[in-house]
């Protein structure tokens, strides 16, 4: 006679990146929100890494040695982490990590290193916020790498997005270099944006009680002065100010160069991500705040933007990069042509808080836009349809705790900023 009726085993995800998604300080808390919401919506989530491995390290170690000595000989970084070399050994480890902790699917974030040596059958979903063939003439750090080193990276990312049964992009930008350049097919390439990184949002309530009463605050987070457009800040704040609206900019992580100076310039160089007190303070800044300055000079999406969303905080940002991923012009935020100077914010921001009726609804469709989009809960949702894509079936119920991410009710006292935003203050 039967024993009585078995339980289906549950589906296992494999979290495949070489540092630990259960630290919250890992990628800015995106890997821990990311792993939350596939607990929640698509599976077990089984996690492969960290690998701290003596062997990875001393890889890592001497990659890191070698570009001291090639930068000095040559002006150029000689390698990346994107290397045959690493990959190689990570692809063994996450083997060894399979044999001893079997999985259905892997989830493979930000980790083109991971899996590009990877040898497995099971099917890989990776996602990523940006290409390597997008970064390496995009952000100014990487213009250094040698030609040795591009072929590297080009190499990895080509083999990683050919092992993908999916690859995932939170941007328009990113989908099309994958698709133009890496040839990927359209059919197994999709666009899900970013959640913003907070355990506890503001209520709606909270959000949408943000009014411009006289002073315009503005705000601007980031360590890099410069490529965070510091300078195109700082304009729009001179620019209000000789229109003889009275605006003050908070400059959030960073100290700007001596030149950048003025009575309405306040600066915040640090708050401590890890006390209580002074999270409460990243959060009183954002309640505060009209507007989120985004010049940025290069982004792979901006993740500050989803969270200023949750705020009922619109961002006016420059068109760059993957920023649309998370900016929807005239919803939560404004795109202003990369070109475009202080002057240019300051006439937006003039041209809106003329009607305040129009700010409100500014606001108002901000929140919404997090509601509707920038949240994990919809990641979560989202991608568990291309793991069923991928699987060529649908997830049981039973397979999925489908809990949501959302948070009990906050009082004021009570918003918790994360790792997300506060270590984009103090990331070193």
């Amino acid at each position: 006679m039967p024993d009585g009726p078995t339980t289906k085993p549950r589906l296992r995800i494999g979290f495949v990146h070489r540092f630990d998604a259960r630290n919250i300080r890992s990628w800015s808390g995106t890997f821990y929100f990311m792993s939350q919401a596939l607990e929640s919506h698509v599976c077990y989530v089984v996690y492969l890494g960290p690998d701290e491995s003596l062997g990875t390290k001393f890889i890592i170690d001497n990659v890191a040695r070698l570009n001291r000595i090639w930068l000095r000989l040559t002006g150029n970084i000689l390698a990346t982490d994107h290397n045959r070399i690493l990959s190689r050994r990570l692809g063994r480890f996450f083997e060894r990590r399979l044999k001893e902790s079997p999985c259905d699917i892997l989830f493979a974030p930000v980790a083109s290193v991971e899996i590009a040596s990877l040898r497995t059958d099971l099917p890989i979903v990776y996602y990523t916020d940006i290409t390597w063939a997008a970064i390496v003439d995009y952000y100014p750090e990487f213009s250094e790498v040698s030609n040795f080193g591009r072929a590297e990276g080009e190499r990895i990312e080509a083999a990683a997005i050919g092992r993908a049964k999916a690859s995932v992009y939170p941007s328009d930008w990113a989908v099309d270099s994958a698709c133009n350049h890496y040839g990927a097919d359209p059919n197994t390439v999709f666009k899900i944006s970013f959640g913003a990184n907070l355990k506890d949002p503001p209520t709606r309530g909270i959000a949408l009680r943000r009014s411009i009463q006289s002073r315009v605050n503005l705000l601007l987070v980031g360590v890099d002065w410069e490529r965070k457009g510091g300078n195109i800040a700082h304009q729009c704040l001179l620019s209000l100010l000789d229109r003889g609206i009275d605006a003050q900019l908070t400059v959030l992580g960073c100290v700007p160069p001596a030149e950048f100076n003025h009575p309405k310039l306040r600066v915040i160089p640090f708050l401590n991500k890890n006390d209580p007190e002074q999270r409460k303070q990243i959060s009183q800044l954002f309640l505060e705040a009209h507007f989120l300055l985004f010049p940025t000079r290069a982004e792979g999406l901006g993740i500050v933007t989803c969270e200023a969303s949750a705020f009922g905080l619109p961002t006016i940002a420059a068109d760059t990069g993957g920023v649309r991923g998370s900016l929807n012009d005239g919803v939560n935020g404004f795109l202003m042509p990369f070109e475009a100077p202080g002057q240019a914010y300051a006439d937006k921001i003039a041209e809106v808080i003329a009607e305040p009726s129009r700010y409100a609804a500014l606001v108002l469709s901000s929140r919404d836009e997090f509601e509707s989009t920038l949240n994990w809960d919809v990641w979560g949702k989202s991608m568990r349809t291309v793991m069923e894509q991928v699987l060529n079936r649908p997830i049981d119920v039973e397979e999925s705790s489908t809990r949501s991410l959302s948070y009990p009710p906050a009082s004021v006292g009570e918003i918790d900023l994360t790792e997300s935003l506060a270590a984009e203050v103090s990331r070193t």
